[in-house]
């Protein structure tokens, strides 16, 4: 029988590890609603079901693999795609490594999420499910301003507020409700410091972090309320105590959700008394954070990493051990709001000084929306250099050159 691993979703960031688990000699069966998904391409069969409909998708791959008996499920993953639950029970019917179904509960919902980092003692913001505006304004009261009012059932930072006292609070309340398909939010305290992106593997119950990166908020004062993060860099500026720090936390966080074996991603706040998470979410990272900044700036392959995980294949703890150090960095496209009318510099972007990926989400004559959440971006450039600052000094010049006329 042909060794199957299923990969949910296939959108263009999944595509890597479609690759990777080719080159390993395994039949991909990718799973996307969208029949002409770009990852399809590289897949030996297609099953066109929601990634986000757990139910759906299974019924729709036992239905695959009863018809196609000649192959065997060996392994179920995703990358850059929050659906745990969809992974999980997939993972659960045929009996394949993977996240629990009670993990991934925890892992789709935020704050069953903080529940679980509270009752273990994991650092971690305060946090309370809000049913009206009116109490926000109660744990204003508890915590002080600012607050971060999110959807529990959020991603891409879709409905995520930072209000203060200024802040019109029935307009915030109904504003990240309108973004939460369960018609839940909650207010957590916000929680400075630099904000820092990790990625990590549990085996055992031992947390192994190759990939630390500053994410980067300096456009934050733009788009208040809403927190719009404009990229990341590597290496983060972190001392080896922060780095074992983070890793230990994440690690207490991931065991706190029930994980102890698998791919985390880790958002965290190292804050004056030390590191804090935000969230952690039970998949690889999008943004081409695992496929490409992560390789770029460690040499380490954590898609490799899934895919070996997912398929039973065994890791060692040397295989998230960074190869180098080198710098990365990623940065985002704002246009203004309005009709694009003509974009100049996008095709020599692929030629520019350690330009190694970039994108534009917009054409000529597209709407350029009012950014409220990741998905209002209009693409993105990664760059690398031998250091973070060439990495940093090479992102923005090739941001910079690509200059966007706008009709409003």
């Amino acid at each position: 029988m042909a060794k199957v691993l299923i990969i949910i979703g296939a959108g263009i960031e999944q595509v890597r590890a479609y690759e990777v688990a080719k080159a390993m000699g395994l039949k991909v069966v990718g799973t996307d609603i969208n029949p002409d998904a770009p990852a399809f391409e590289y897949a030996d069969g297609a099953i066109i079901a929601s990634t986000r409909d757990h139910g759906e998708t299974l019924k729709a791959v036992i239905n695959y693999f009863f018809e196609n008996k000649d192959d065997k499920v060996t392994g179920v993953m995703t990358i850059a795609n929050d659906v745990p639950m969809t992974v999980a029970t997939v993972a659960e019917h045929f009996d394949l490594p993977g996240l629990l179904t009670d993990s991934a509960i925890i892992a789709s919902d935020k704050f069953l999420m903080k529940e679980s980092f509270k009752f273990d003692g994991v650092k971690t913001s305060k946090f309370s499910e809000v049913s009206c505006h009116i109490e926000i304004i109660d744990a204003a009261e508890a915590w002080g301003w600012p607050l971060v009012i999110k959807p529990v059932d959020g991603r891409g930072a879709r409905g995520v507020l930072l209000i203060d006292e200024s802040t019109d609070l029935k307009w915030a309340y109904n504003e990240s409700l309108s973004f939460s398909t369960v018609k839940r939010v909650m207010v957590e305290s916000f929680l400075s410091g630099p904000q820092i992106s990790t990625e990590s593997m549990m085996i055992g119950g031992k947390c192994y972090t190759p990939a630390y990166s500053d994410r980067n908020y300096s456009r934050l004062d733009e788009f208040i309320p809403y927190m719009i993060e404009d990229g990341g860099t590597m290496p983060a500026l972190l001392s080896e105590e922060e780095r074992r720090a983070i890793n230990a936390l994440v690690e207490s966080g991931a065991l706190a959700m029930g994980i102890t074996d698998g791919i985390v991603k880790g958002d965290i706040v190292l804050t004056e008394k030390g590191p804090a998470i935000i969230e952690l979410a039970a998949r690889l990272s999008g943004g081409y954070f695992a496929t490409d900044q992560i390789p770029l700036s460690t040499g380490v392959d954590m898609v490799s990493a899934a895919v070996k995980y997912a398929v039973g294949e065994p890791l060692k703890p040397e295989d998230f051990t960074p190869l180098y150090s080198r710098g990365a960095a990623i940065r985002f496209f704002f246009p203004p709001e309005g009709v694009i009318d003509e974009i100049k510099g996008a095709r020599e972007l692929s030629s520019m000084p350690g330009v190694r990926r970039s994108s534009l989400y917009r054409a000529e004559g597209d709407e350029q929306p009012q950014v409220r959440a990741h998905p209002d971006r209009a693409g993105f450039v990664i760059a690398d250099g031998v250091d973070r600052g060439e990495a940093l000094q090479r992102v923005e010049a090739a941001i910079d050159s690509v200059i966007f006329k706008v009709k409003r």
